[in-house]
């Protein structure tokens, strides 16, 4: 009687009960599952994100060497036209 209370539906023996936790059981493991992939997911977006952004910050110090190298150039050669 207190398993018909907890979980209605006619109960012929504990069979049936342990089938159902067996389903619960299966549905738990798939949502696991699915959480398992989508943190497989993020990490490797997270890596392929990491290696870009030394790339681009690489690229950056690249551009600032560059535009270093243009004002010394542009400084002389202002000083030669004077």
């Amino acid at each position: 009687m207190a398993i018909e209370e907890v979980v209605p539906g006619p109960f012929v023996a504990g069979t049936d009960l342990l089938a159902l936790v067996g389903k619960i059981g299966l549905w738990l493991q798939a949502i696991g599952i699915i959480i398992i992939i989508w943190l497989i997911l993020h990490i490797i977006n997270w890596i392929i994100n990491h290696k870009r952004l030394k790339m681009v910050y690489t690229l950056k110090n690249d551009v600032v060497r560059i535009e270093e190298k243009i004002d010394r150039i542009l400084k002389t050669v202002e000083k030669k036209k004077n």
